[in-house]
């Protein structure tokens, strides 16, 4: 598996994936309006109502270090008139390494080692704020004086940088942050950013190990029952267990459980919204705890034509978070995902 990182809050939750930094008079948040998402229902917003904006993101610490990864994400600026950074990468010390800048008076990204230390690449391409577009990002550090960065705008690349591109002497990444990651001055009282459809590869592997291309993270929520009910319905009580999972956003209001390790539940899912030209990946995405005192696990769950493929058991928190798992192709065919195999699809989860 080399897909590290899906998201384009679907589920309408800023604690769905990564974790928080939001500086004084700035709000981080996941809107439906102003602006509309560039795909589905939400999107992630840093905004500001000051005049400074200060450093405000969401920090995706991707599962271990990498010497090499592909980034994309849709992004929009609304209203700033200075240069101001949109995403950055760190290494496993939480020292920067690179960031990326988009500047709306001449509608160019930029590349920098460091926060802004050395400039690796200005864009051969404009474009203009107050519009979505999509952005990918290769990373690669080889040593302290080699590496390569290559910025593709719309599927286009608009930088290409052979070189010293890292500030520090931790030769890797592990932290993809997401927003205002430094001061931005002179901003005005109602500007902010926006990201969409976020995905990372890695380089292992056969699949998904390289550019991740244009796409869009779509949701799929239960809508009916799946072959296996077994899990014990608690808070309020909507009837049916895959309506107790089916909120958005989230929560444990109303929820489902189980004491007893193999218990499952599978439910129907809805079907895809629009038409799509390939499936990179399907992931399961649980919001769950452990109740009690002991150890407990779950394994995300899927079920494709008369196949059942549970995950790797996670362990749980006492506090509730998300879990997710992935799978990359249909564990019934071990080919591609097809759009009528991920309408036909179940997901639950297993008691662990």
């Amino acid at each position: 598996m080399t897909r590290l990182l899906t998201c384009g809050y679907e589920t309408g939750d800023i604690a769905e994936a990564g974790i928080s930094t939001i500086g004084a008079s700035q709000t981080l948040t996941v809107v439906s309006t102003a602006p509309v998402p560039r795909a589905g229902s939400y999107c992630l917003k840093a905004a500001t109502t000051s005049g400074t904006f200060a450093p405000t993101y969401k920090a995706f610490a991707l599962p271990a270090a990498k010497t090499e990864v592909w980034l994309r994400f849709a992004f929009l600026s609304h209203t700033p008139t200075v240069e101001h950074t949109i995403a950055s990468l760190s290494d496993s010390t939480a020292a920067v390494q690179t960031v990326l800048t988009y500047h709306p008076v001449d509608g160019l990204l930029r590349a920098y080692r460091g926060g802004s230390t050395a400039l690796l690449g200005v864009a051969s391409t404009a474009f203009a704020a107050d519009t979505w577009h999509a952005i990918e990002w290769r990373t690669q550090i080889l040593t302290t004086t080699t590496g390569a960065t290559e910025v593709w705008l719309d599927g286009n690349r608009v930088v290409n940088f052979s070189g010293d591109n890292s500030q520090t002497t931790t030769l890797n990444v592990q932290t993809l942050s997401l927003g205002m990651t430094a001061t931005a001055s002179g901003t005005g009282t109602s500007a902010y950013v926006a990201y969409d459809d976020i995905a990372v590869n890695d380089t292992a592997g056969t699949l998904n190990n390289g550019r991740a291309g244009d796409g869009r993270v779509v949701l799929l929520v239960p809508n009916g029952a799946g072959s296996s009910t077994v899990l014990t319905r608690g808070g309020t009580d909507t009837g049916a267990n895959y309506s107790q999972v089916n909120e958005i956003p989230p929560s444990l209001v109303q929820y489902v459980g189980s004491a007893v390790a193999g218990d499952r539940d599978l439910y129907a899912m809805g079907n895809l919204t629009m038409a799509v030209a390939s499936i990179n990946v399907v992931e399961a995405i649980v919001l769950a705890q452990n109740s009690d005192a002991g150890a407990g696990s779950i394994g995300p769950t899927i079920k494709s034509g008369a196949t059942v493929n549970e995950a790797t058991a996670i362990g749980l928190a006492t506090a509730a978070g998300y879990v997710t798992s992935r799978w990359e192709t249909d564990p019934a065919t071990t080919a591609a995902w097809t759009a009528t195999a991920v309408n036909a699809l179940e997901a639950g989860v297993t008691v662990r």
